[in-house]
């Protein structure tokens, strides 16, 4: 079929019958409203999240290799099934490529304060190496200061320890019992700082040096997650495949788990990824009854208007003209409802951004063009898809049997 051009008088009339349909061009505007909106709040969220983790991974530095024992996870405990020994920490580090050693040992206490008492959880670092969480971004100090390299009995605690988990705020300077051992709070924690991969364990976290940990935990200690820094980024896959073989032929294979930042990173957008796609399939959903709708008012209108359409073909209107009017009323319906759906998608990412950052998550919402155009594109296919159908009947209509039409 050969479709005519599009002139103004096509356009012009297309208008005035959504115009004259009224409520029911309204009605039907709502369900590609909700489609899109849903589509683009769900994307505008999902992409978010990508470029926040991708700036905290930017800010580790691609030159990052994340070392777990057994099974653990980067906001888990310990090991799940080995222990890393100081040992094994040593031989890491005389490995070809690796400048730097971290060890972060995490466990658990009880924290005391006039008298009240509550479970907390501690990560802890060697001296010297304290401020890996300040340097690579993962949080910042919203009072008082970063640990220092002799904190033996300083602490940095979370929001959330400072000002919710007793009757009165937890502020600096002041001292608590941490298993009946004496800390000095040396500062606190901005709260929408996240560590290690946004959640919200980094509000309700004490963070100390490694002398500090040990005097609550005593015994040999093993870390939970180990960094290892290599000089170059070039040096990552070589040093990350003798960080496997070296430990692997200690504890056996599959027993530990190692990843590049870049690795690592792939994983989580993966993930991220496969998540958001679910979501926006579900909002495609709402797109599609609202597509059902437009079909179902386009019928309608090709009923109701089955005179009028003879008579435009007796006074020498096309099969084409008659077929544009009719896909043109559809696509008009998808752009319009597209365009505020996308204004609505927007508004409503930033939204469930603000509430995210309000309670402890870290989501961002992302507002870019690509989004915008792809869902407006995507609005107004589904428009004309809806509409083919009841414009190809309409350009079909007999002009005598039309006009003959009750």
């Amino acid at each position: 079929m050969n479709f005519m051009a599009v002139d103004r008088d096509v356009v012009e009339v297309s208008i005035k019958n959504l115009r004259r349909a009224g409520i029911r061009t309204y009605l039907t505007l709502i369900g590609v409203i909700i489609g899109i909106a849903a589509i683009v709040s769900l994307l505008s969220v999902g992409q978010g999240l990508n470029v926040a983790v991708e700036e905290q991974f930017q800010q580790l530095g691609s030159n990052t290799i994340f070392i777990i024992p057994g099974a653990a996870s980067m906001s888990g405990s310990g090991s799940a099934g080995i222990s890393l020994t100081q040992a094994d920490l040593d031989r890491l580090g005389g490995i070809k490529g690796i400048s730097d050693v971290i060890p972060i040992y995490a466990g658990a206490a009880t924290m005391t304060y006039r008298n009240e008492k509550a479970g907390i959880s501690i990560y802890a670092m060697e001296a010297g190496k304290a401020n890996i969480f300040g340097d690579t971004g993962f949080m910042q100090v919203a009072e008082g200061r970063m640990l220092s390299n002799n904190d033996s009995e300083g602490i940095l605690i979370g929001d959330s320890i400072s000002k919710d988990l007793f009757s009165r705020p937890l502020e600096t300077r002041k001292i608590v019992l941490i298993n009946g051992v004496e800390y000095k709070v040396v500062g606190v924690i901005k709260k929408e700082s996240q560590s290690f991969g946004g959640g919200s364990s980094s509000n309700t976290t004490v963070y100390m040096s490694l002398e500090a940990y040990k005097r609550i935990f005593t015994g040999e200690l093993s870390p939970g997650i180990v960094f290892a820094k290599t000089y170059t980024r070039a040096d990552v896959e070589d040093a990350a495949a003798e960080v496997k073989k070296v430990l692997e032929k200690n504890y056996g294979e599959k027993s530990i788990t190692v990843y590049s930042s870049d690795q690592l990173l792939t994983s989580i957008n993966s993930v991220l990824g496969i998540v958001t796609l679910f979501l926006v399939g579900i909002g495609g959903i709402s797109l599609i009854v609202g597509g059902i709708g437009i079909m179902n008012a386009m019928i309608t209108s090709v009923m109701e208007r089955t005179k009028e359409i003879g008579l435009m073909k007796a006074l020498g209107a096309s099969n084409n003209k008659i077929l544009m009017i009719f896909l043109l009323e559809a696509s008009f319906i998808g752009a319009i409802g597209g365009a505020i759906g996308i204004v609505i998608g927007f508004s409503l990412s930033i939204l469930v951004s603000l509430i995210g950052t309000a309670v402890g998550f870290s989501l961002v919402a992302y507002i870019g063009p690509e989004i915008a155009v792809g869902a407006l594109i995507f609005s107004m296919f589904v428009g004309m898809i809806s509409g083919i159908l009841p414009a190809i009947n309409a350009a079909k209509l007999d002009p005598v049997v039309a006009l003959r039409y009750e």
